[in-house]
């Protein structure tokens, strides 16, 4: 099977891109992006697509880089690709921000392509990592100390993000630019040992070829995909435990069942915990930070402080994880729009009707509730639970302060962040799914009637993870 052959088949086995779409290639002038350039250059007609490319010059290596911007200028106008050239200053950026020069490239690089994918509309983000890289992947985890989920080493596909030289080695690529005569930039600094991928590729495998499996690279890629097969039946287990054990609050909090996750085996439960914090966006721990966590869950903690300003609650025979947020900002409440709230998913409609006897008439633990209009004093707004807060509940004389009224109704203080209260000139007329207030009720004289309505449309992020 020939080079381009290998690509086809890869596309169409993870279906890497569809008929008609945008991609754009991460062009560094190297020998692997200039092949993955020239083949989707060759299937542009086949799958009809829209090609553009991007380079990006790191302020690192000065004269090197202006060299590899006029190639992959020359390159891109001779392939008739759209090219889009990014400079950054990556060894002040990776003082700023304390991290390594590597990383902080890899970073902005990432970040880079996401921006041009979403201003430009492009549907992938073709990147040239092949087989050899999976190898070297794969042997830099294990060195460092992985688990399973590590020895499957990097993806075909992961969100936009696409590889279709993933089935092809280095000297495939290699071969394929010498039949087509295709020039490329040489990067010296890949042939140094000063980074640790270097040194793998260039004295740790050559000496395990010499000395110990010449068919290492075969090896270590079988290890890889046949993990992959085992870590996807583990996945599958890991999301119905999850479905099982693990609801998610309109505001993101993770709530997890103690009585149901108790009696998972140790594994399954530290792979839910660790779940949770790809669900909270948050890097993921480190194994004593799991074993506080499963501490917690069997032996009935009630808080535990978590990094990345992160907090662990025990309630209600629920474990809480989340994080604090500061209050989101007020909104008006607009007649016959939906007016979005700082709690993803949800929202808030108001619309004026006549009034008659199918109008709403649950008020308590009612997400849609409806007031006399003519009671109500605009302009509305809506906004999270304030310190001192206070309003007049249906059915009471007095006035209540909403804290005491919550604990009456024994919700916990960490959910009351999530609670909308919608005001009018003179206060609170609706604790949102709680109680409306006394002197906004309907009565005998309603002729028209406000209908509030809580209304949310949240994806279930459990089944990303």
């Amino acid at each position: 099977m020939d080079t381009l052959e290998t690509v086809v088949q890869t596309i169409k086995k993870h279906r890497l891109v569809e008929h008609g779409d945008a991609v754009l290639v991460a062009l560094s002038g190297g020998p692997d992006s200039v092949a993955l350039l020239h083949l989707l250059c060759r299937l542009r007609e086949r799958y009809r697509l829209r090609l553009g490319a991007v380079y990006i010059n790191h302020r690192i290596r000065l004269r090197a880089a202006g060299v590899e911007e006029k190639f992959c200028r020359k390159l891109c106008d001779k392939l008739g690709v759209d090219l889009t050239i990014v400079r950054e200053d990556i060894p002040a950026r990776a003082k700023r921000d304390r991290k390594g020069q590597e990383e902080t490239a890899r970073d902005f690089r990432y970040e880079t392509f996401a921006k041009i994918a979403d201003s430009e509309k492009y549907h992938r983000i073709a990147l040239a990592h092949h087989a050899d890289d999976r190898v070297e992947t794969v042997l830099f985890r294990v060195i460092r100390g992985t688990g399973l989920t590590g020895l499957v080493g990097m993806p075909v596909k992961r969100g936009r993000i696409i590889r279709p030289l993933y089935d092809l080695s280095k000297r495939d690529i290699l071969a394929y630019l010498k039949e087509h005569r295709l020039a490329w930039c040489e990067d010296r600094t890949n042939r140094g040992l000063d980074f640790s991928r270097n040194f793998i590729r260039n004295r740790l495998l050559p000496i395990i070829r010499d000395r110990l499996n010449p068919a290492v690279d075969r090896a270590v890629l079988n290890l890889s995909e046949t993990t992959a097969d085992e870590v996807e039946f583990i996945e599958s287990v890991v999301r119905k435990a999850i479905r099982r054990s693990m609801t998610i609050t309109p505001g993101g909090k993770i709530q997890i069942d103690l009585p149901v996750v108790s009696s998972l085996d140790k594994w399954l439960r530290w792979r839910i915990l660790r779940s949770c914090f790809a669900l909270l966006d948050a890097d993921m721990p480190d194994r004593e930070v799991i074993e506080r966590l499963d501490r917690m869950i069997l032996t009935g903690g009630k808080a535990l402080s978590l990094p990345h300003g992160l907090r662990a609650v025990s309630v209600g025979g629920r474990l809480v994880l989340l994080r604090s947020a500061p209050a989101w900002p007020p909104a008006p409440v607009l007649l016959s729009k939906a007016t979005p709230l700082g709690i993803p998913g949800m929202g808030i409609r108001a619309r004026v009707r006549e009034a008659h006897r199918s109008s709403v008439q649950k008020h308590r633990q009612a997400r849609k509730v409806a007031l006399d209009w003519r009671k109500v004093v605009p302009p509305l707004e809506v906004r999270p639970i304030r310190p001192g807060d206070r309003f007049q509940p249906l059915g009471l004389k007095g006035t209540k302060k909403v804290g005491d009224f919550l604990t009456d109704r024994k919700l916990p203080s960490i959910y009351r962040d999530e609670i909308p209260v919608v005001c009018d000139s003179l206060g609170i007329v609706w604790l949102a799914g709680f109680e409306i207030a006394e002197r906004v009720k309907r009565d005998s004289k309603t002729k028209e009637v406000l209908i509030l309505e809580i209304i949310r449309n949240q994806k279930d992020p459990r089944k990303a993870v």
